[in-house]
């Protein structure tokens, strides 16, 4: 495990110890729920558990449709819980259980939660989920043992994370984007990338997996990589504040509203926001990398990637169909292809399997969901085991109260 020793303040520039962290983001009250701090200094190689291999294609057919050298995907949905946030879920588990913590938090309202939770409870340990009510994961969520899930009514993501993200809970492990020593555990992707022969120019993903490109970019640093691959974050069109930020050279900014109807863009739940909490991390690997940002998706563009992914029956025999959310590199790829030229090499990330989603893949591309593997996640078919709704307005003293009440049921608060 790399051990984070140093890091910098990506506000203000200073460099702190990593124990200091906390005291530092005090100093930046309106951001400290970002990730707003970037490892300068650490040690040790990586690590991980056995068995997690992940698949890197290459497929000529789609390289020739989009008039690029390569393209590679990468099979994140072959990850144990299905997709790439076993990454950051793993490193949590393995620093907060070897300092003691036994209950662990996130605010999620998909595969992230689905991770921890699942993970979690394999080392008979606890998670906390806050989501919204809404979530289409809550029903897969509420079955899962040794998970409490925090639905909050009437809310979207960012409601969530303002509430929870206050509360005053020490007992949790946070397992969130704003525990800056998290993303570097998707540094060890960049030890794949680097290994392929011709390395890839570009590495494309949706915004919503922001620590995710954040943290390859920094494996790149790490591992002294000269001339690393450009990150390409991309968003679905009016729910992209990233594109704004980078273009101002501004290291926040959020959205008061969606800027188009909703319903143009809700296919990829995970990547529509009016805020990205990784923002400040994933600007500077903008910054590192030299890369760019790609937006302006619709669901319309999901659904053209899905049939370009149809032209190359290998991946399709091989059940690399991913999520919405997971297929948007891809989308932006396809819609902004005068972007890149005929040297360029992509590495392309499905970052979530097709089966967490399958509903809405069969929605943008019934001929593809029937190649999906059929996952059993109805709370019809298993039993609800903890869950609490609470309105959105509930005083933050009153749902901490709740939370631990419920926890300390079940595993020993301290």
């Amino acid at each position: 495990m790399v051990t984070i020793e140093k890091l910098m303040c990506l506000l203000c520039g200073d460099v702190v110890a990593a124990d200091k962290i906390g005291p530092h983001k005090s100093l930046h009250p309106r951001e400290q729920h970002y990730g707003i701090m970037w490892p300068v200094c650490g040690r040790n190689g990586y690590s991980r558990a056995p068995g997690n291999k992940i698949p890197i294609y290459e497929s000529p057919s789609i390289a020739e449709i989009i008039g690029v050298e390569r393209v590679y995907i990468r099979d994140e949905g072959q990850n144990r819980t299905g997709s790439m946030k076993d990454y950051i879920v793993e490193r949590a588990l393995e620093i907060g259980l070897h300092e003691g913590s036994n209950i662990f938090t996130v605010i999620s309202s998909g595969n992230h939660a689905v991770s921890l939770a699942t993970l979690a409870n394999l080392c008979n340990a606890y998670a906390v989920v806050f989501t919204p009510a809404s979530s289409s994961k809550i029903a897969l969520l509420s079955t899962l043992p040794n998970t409490l899930v925090v639905g909050i009514k009437d809310a979207i993501f960012e409601d969530v994370y303002e509430l929870a993200n206050n509360l005053d809970l020490p007992y949790l492990f946070n397992a969130n984007v704003s525990n800056e020593e998290l993303f570097v555990g998707f540094g060890k992707i960049a030890e794949a990338a680097r290994r392929l022969d011709p390395m890839p120019t570009h590495i494309l993903a949706g915004v919503g997996n922001g620590s995710y490109l954040a943290g390859i970019t920094w494996g790149f640093s790490y591992l002294q990589c000269p001339n690393p691959p450009a990150i390409v974050p991309v968003g679905m069109k009016g729910a992209f504040p990233l594109e704004k930020a980078f273009a101002e050279k501004k290291s926040i900014h959020e959205y008061a509203k969606f800027h188009v109807p909703e319903e143009l863009i809700d296919a990829a739940e995970g990547s529509i926001a009016i805020a990205s909490y990784s923002m400040p991390q994933l600007i500077q690997a903008l910054k590192v990398s030299h890369g760019f940002t790609l937006g302006d998706l619709t669901n319309e563009d999901l659904k053209e990637a899905y049939q370009v992914l149809a032209c190359d029956p290998y991946l399709i025999n091989v059940k690399t169909i991913p999520e919405p959310t997971g297929i948007m590199g891809l989308a932006a790829a396809i819609k902004h292809r005068g972007v890149f030229s005929k040297k360029d090499r992509l590495l392309i990330p499905f970052t979530g399997n097709g089966s967490r989603d399958a509903s809405e893949v069969a929605k943008l591309a019934p001929e593809l969901a029937e190649w999906l593997p059929i996952q059993v996640s109805s709370s019809t078919e298993k039993s609800v085991r903890n869950i609490i709704l609470v309105e959105k307005e509930i005083p933050r003293t009153d749902l901490a109260r709740m939370v631990s009440e419920r926890v300390s049921k079940e595993v020993n608060v301290k």
